[in-house]
């Protein structure tokens, strides 16, 4: 049991030290000039979430990603490509460890000065999962493929966007992701 606290109060270390490190290392940008528009921009993230990512019962997670703006192809918002990574487990018996790919279309923001990469999202996710059972030594692997609803909210260079999720082999999930606008 007591390794399982252990396990916990690392994980929420570990979130909590990368966002204290975003917040230190925050720097000022300046509003980009408008024939810089389909400049690239970048952003790197930790996330932090509940899920039911395991076989039984309920997770935690705890990942990283990173993501791209695409040149502005469109007049209704703007798309992101991307990569993540997320390991979940349930503290007992099962783990699971997914790599996907993500596809994402910030559609509309609140702000009256509107950053390309901030508003509410629409994300798919596409990749493979691997999962292991602590009682078996045999691992397991399957597809994903999940849709992900949320709003990135951008401060100067820092970001912070609650979000839910749902799909293949997550049923649901609820988390928060912070992190840099580079």
């Amino acid at each position: 049991m007591k390794k399982n606290y252990v396990k916990a109060a690392l994980c929420v270390a570990v979130f909590l030290g990368g966002m204290a490190a975003s917040v230190l290392f925050a720097q000022e940008v300046n509003e980009e000039p408008a024939e810089q528009k389909d400049v690239l921009h970048w952003s790197v993230g930790l996330s932090a979430e509940g899920n039911m990512n395991v076989p039984k019962g309920y997770a935690l997670g705890a990942g990283l990603y990173g993501l791209v703006v695409l040149p502005d192809w469109v007049k209704t918002g703007r798309f992101s490509a991307g990569v993540k990574l997320l390991y979940s487990t349930e503290f007992k018996r099962y783990g699971l460890f997914d790599t996907a790919l993500l596809f994402r279309w910030n559609f509309y923001d609140f702000a009256k000065l509107k950053k390309p990469d901030s508003g509410f999202f629409v994300q798919a996710e596409g990749g493979v999962s691997l999962g292991w059972n602590g009682k078996a030594a045999k691992p397991f692997v399957f597809g994903l493929g999940e849709g992900t609803f949320g709003y990135r909210f951008a401060i100067k260079n820092f970001f912070i966007e609650p979000y839910i999720r749902g799909g293949y082999p997550v049923i649901w999930a609820a988390g928060i992701s912070g992190g840099f606008r580079i």
